[in-house]
């Protein structure tokens, strides 16, 4: 089966481009906000190696196989064939544990030094120098070769073998096919590691699900060394968010939360008052529940924009003689908020 048919709906017509950009972690203030209005934010970063021809030609197959239309605004909508087979694989689907943790880690790093370090430390427990280790970026190599040299001494064996029993342990208690799977894929002294392939037919997942599977692990395990010390914390929390907002973004939430305007907040920050805006934009569709939408975006100004602005929030056409594209967008985001209650 076509793994983005699960993104689409027949009912809603969705931007095609906004799904690939959610699985590829391309955020923008518009991502985030169709995202959430399509009901897979939390799918943001699960396929970061999706590249525009893989995706362009899955399109275009689901369009071919007659599963999907797509309009003159690039809008795509399932067809009623194309609804049939969703629901016919829906209980098939892979069903993640901890995407609710999206905005964690960019787990395609994790995965990377993880991976190494394990192959790392199990060929240094076999006393083993003369090997090829995993090809990862120079960066994600240097940080492992870091962390090593700094724990080797440590019973570094011992101590993670103990974490990662901790962590396996929690994890079967979720999913047993996300411990299966990780164990299973590592690589070690004369251990080559599962492929896609072997997990799928031992796991009874489909392949494309595989890698929505290993995203979900990779989460789960960023979720532990966030709140365990110990060596997996040691190695992976430099990669760990603190908040679903960017650096930035998070500069301007805490300055706006304690009372500054935006433009204040734009000269002490050097930065143009759009820029603060879409800070502002970015922490209400993520983070919603941290603002005071009174102040935000005040209800005098809600109840002018519900009198031109009614039903279905993505329906909306944006117009300039009625408010600024600023307050427009925080009213949608305010109202799908409202509608999801």
């Amino acid at each position: 089966m076509n793994k983005l048919l699960r993104f689409f709906s027949y009912h809603q017509p969705r931007r095609i481009r906004v799904i690939e950009n959610t699985l590829r972690s391309r955020r923008t203030v518009a991502t985030l906000f169709w995202a959430r209005q399509y009901g897979i934010l939390e799918w943001l970063g699960a396929d970061r190696a999706l590249n525009r021809q893989e995706y362009d030609q899955l399109i275009n197959q689901l369009v071919a196989d007659k599963l999907l239309v797509i309009d003159d605004q690039s809008q795509a909508s399932l067809t009623e064939g194309g609804a049939k087979v969703l629901k016919n694989e829906e209980e098939s689907f892979y069903i993640p544990s901890f995407y609710d943790w999206y905005w964690l880690a960019n787990t395609q790093r994790v995965i990377q030094r993880l991976f190494l370090a394990i192959q790392v430390v199990s060929e240094f427990s076999y006393h083993q120098r003369k090997y090829v280790p995993l090809a990862i970026p120079y960066g994600e190599m240097i940080a492992v070769k870091q962390w090593f040299r700094q724990n080797y001494h440590h019973d570094l064996v011992k101590s993670l073998y103990n974490d990662l029993q901790r962590f396996g342990s929690a994890l079967e208690s979720e999913d047993p096919r996300m411990t299966t799977d990780l164990f299973n894929v590592m690589i070690g002294y004369q251990r080559s590691g599962w492929t896609i392939n072997q997990a799928a037919q031992d796991l009874q997942i489909k392949i494309d699900d595989i890698q929505y599977l290993r995203h979900d692990e990779m989460l789960a395990v960023s979720a532990y060394a966030r709140n365990f010390p110990g060596p997996l914390q040691q190695l992976l929390l430099p990669l760990i968010n603190e908040s679903p907002l960017n650096r930035s973004a998070q500069v301007t939430f805490d300055l706006y939360t304690q009372g500054e305007p935006i433009e204040l907040i734009a000269q002490e920050r050097r930065l143009k008052e759009n820029t603060i805006r879409e800070h502002l934009l970015e922490a209400a569709i993520l983070i919603p529940d941290k603002l005071d939408w009174d102040i935000l975006l005040p209800e005098s100004k809600r109840d002018e924009l519900s009198r031109f602005y009614k039903g279905e929030p993505t329906t909306w056409k944006f117009d300039e003689q009625i408010a600024s594209f600023y307050e427009y967008r925080l009213y949608q985001i305010f109202q799908g908020i409202t509608n999801e209650k």
